[in-house]
């Protein structure tokens, strides 16, 4: 049996190398914003909420301070990635959405990421594919997992 540490270090290696950052396509998209990679968290956490976001409920999942997370969407608003925009039922709160151009940045980037995910599960042989699939089903369901969000499928971001 593994242990923590053995464990932790064999989820490492296999996040690594499915997201190996030298790999990624697309990322020169957001380089060429010059975004910062507190910015890119901001705008993942708006693309992936169906409904605007208070801009309080984006500092906190992101563990950012209100004054942080507002000039980060300051920022994205200013690139034309974000709409921020009075709250219909308190003037107080501005709720923050994506732009068409903020939506397409971002799943573009998460397709990518998808389809690498795809390529290293087609490559497994079956019986290999389904213990994954069982152990990660397991590990989800166990609720260890606990900040997992449901993102919509990768087609959500291409209208082609």
């Amino acid at each position: 049996m593994a242990s923590e540490s053995e464990t932790s270090t064999l989820i490492e290696q296999f996040v690594l190398a499915v997201c190996d950052p030298g790999k990624w396509q697309g990322v020169d998209r957001m380089a060429e914003l010059d975004l910062t990679l507190s910015q890119a968290r901001v705008l993942f956490s708006v693309v992936r909420h169906t409904e605007p976001q208070p801009i309080h409920t984006i500092a906190d999942e992101l563990g950012l301070s209100m004054t942080a997370a507002g000039r980060n969407v300051d920022r994205l608003v200013r690139l034309g990635l974000l709409t921020r925009q009075e709250s219909p039922t308190d003037r107080r709160v501005k709720l923050v959405g994506p732009t068409e151009h903020g939506h397409h940045l971002a799943w573009d980037q998460i397709a990518i990421h998808l389809a690498t995910i795809d390529k290293v599960v087609d490559r497994l042989p079956d019986a290999l594919r389904e213990d994954l699939g069982r152990v990660l089903a397991a590990v989800l369901e166990s609720g260890a997992v606990h900040n997992v969000v449901a993102c919509p499928p990768a087609s959500s971001g291409d209208n082609s």
